[in-house]
């Protein structure tokens, strides 16, 4: 009698078996060796190898594909990456961070696919699915506290497609911007998302009522002690060169757009005024001056009137690719809010209307040592020492700040 072997099945073959039945029957029971030196089990032995082979290169090629597609190998991702990674934060919130833009924070969204949650809704403002980015940046208190913070974001579900892409454009947004001490700006990035994060997480953990404010208030102490902590580790660097790059200055925007500074002087007792635009480029080179008598009711009025002009000018040349810049941080928030403001409210809606019929543009706050230039022109323009051609032929004292904003 022929001595029985039996021969046990130790990979998955199946899927690259043609022939289904032959192989579950192979599969239940394993293949009986009658003969080793048989045919019939030489074939067996050839399409086991077969399959084998067949199954590396499948998995050779889906791990290429996978790769492709993973967000930390792929080359139109390592951007995102390379932002986190290099954040000057604590390595906690580049670690928060890092998960942020893999998908893999406990939202809801995620906790529904795993059958973890009944539901996958935002648990805060009950009206859409808690993905990441809406945890972090769309649901309305979030972008309440987005753009209450310094840097004035606004995300939108438009402007929102992943959270890392999201990270990204605000970052070269900022270095756009020029100017010293851009790493301490960016890092603020991500102290205010880890503190929306923990926001989030004690009111749905511990009912604590969510304040836009108070995660603001916190994100900027968190900031403050890194900063004193890491300074300290740092003693060669000198206070003086510290309080030098805390020195709010003009930014000149990218180098394919421009920027218009406005500004106003007004009068409460006559209800006169003076409004200006200074359209500038990259290397802030006046391309165009504009100054000019007006009436307002409020001095926020006369704010939205230097606006709304710069916009008519801008509409009128059809500049595109323009950055409008104001100090009045409520007049602009209100604009981008949409916030009605009485005493204004039939310019601010004129802007609405004016800022719609231009494709790129955008409206930001700066302070008041950021607006000096436009400043001084209004200033200049309602006490009638300003002449005519001061765009082109500006007087010494505007001249002066030109030449600095210039070479700065």
């Amino acid at each position: 009698m022929n001595q029985i072997q039996k021969t046990e099945k130790n990979f998955k073959f199946e899927a690259f078996w043609t022939d289904h039945e032959e192989c579950e029957n192979i599969v239940r029971r394993g293949w009986e060796k009658e003969d080793i030196q048989g045919c019939v089990w030489k074939g067996i032995t050839r399409r086991i190898e077969n399959c084998k082979e067949e199954l590396t290169n499948w998995t050779r090629r889906k791990e290429q594909s996978d790769n492709h597609r993973n967000p930390s190998t792929s080359e139109d991702k390592r951007e995102i990456w390379r932002e986190v990674w290099s954040m000057e934060v604590p390595q906690k919130i580049r670690m928060f961070l890092w998960k942020a833009c893999q998908n893999i924070l406990p939202v809801g969204s995620n906790l529904y696919k795993r059958k973890i949650a009944s539901d996958p809704k935002c648990q805060i403002c009950l009206k859409s699915p808690e993905t990441v980015e809406h945890a972090l940046l769309l649901c309305d208190w979030a972008r309440a506290a987005w753009f209450g913070a310094e840097g004035q974001w606004t995300p939108t579900a438009k402007t929102v497609t992943s959270i890392g892409n999201w990270i990204v454009e605000c970052i070269k947004k900022l270095r756009a911007g020029g100017g010293e001490n851009q790493e301490r700006r960016i890092s603020k990035l991500g102290f205010l998302m880890w503190e929306i994060w923990k926001t989030r997480n004690n009111k749905l953990f511990q009912q604590q009522e969510i304040n836009p404010r108070g995660t603001i208030y916190r994100a900027k102490i968190l900031e403050a002690i890194y900063w004193k902590l890491t300074d300290t580790q740092q003693p060669h660097k000198k206070e003086g060169n510290y309080s030098k790059t805390n020195l709010v200055k003009w930014r000149p925007p990218p180098s394919n757009w421009l920027k218009a500074n406005v500004d106003a002087a007004f009068r409460k007792e006559t209800g006169t005024g003076a409004i200006a635009v200074v359209i500038r480029d990259y290397k802030g080179r006046i391309i165009l001056g504009f100054s000019g008598k007006i009436q307002a009711k409020s001095s926020i009025a006369a704010e939205a009137q230097a606006i709304r002009q710069a916009l008519i000018i801008l509409n009128n040349l059809q500049m595109d690719k323009t950055l409008i810049e104001s100090d009045n941080l409520k007049l602009v928030q209100a604009i981008k809010s949409n916030t009605p403001i009485g005493e204004a409210l039939a310019i601010i809606q004129d802007i609405r209307i004016l800022m719609e019929m231009l494709p790129e543009k955008g409206l930001t706050w700066t302070p008041r040592n950021g607006n000096r230039l436009a400043h001084a022109v209004a200033k200049a323009a309602e006490a009638d020492t300003l002449r005519a051609n001061w765009g082109t032929n500006p007087p010494e004292d505007i001249q002066i700040i030109i030449g600095k904003e210039m070479h700065q």
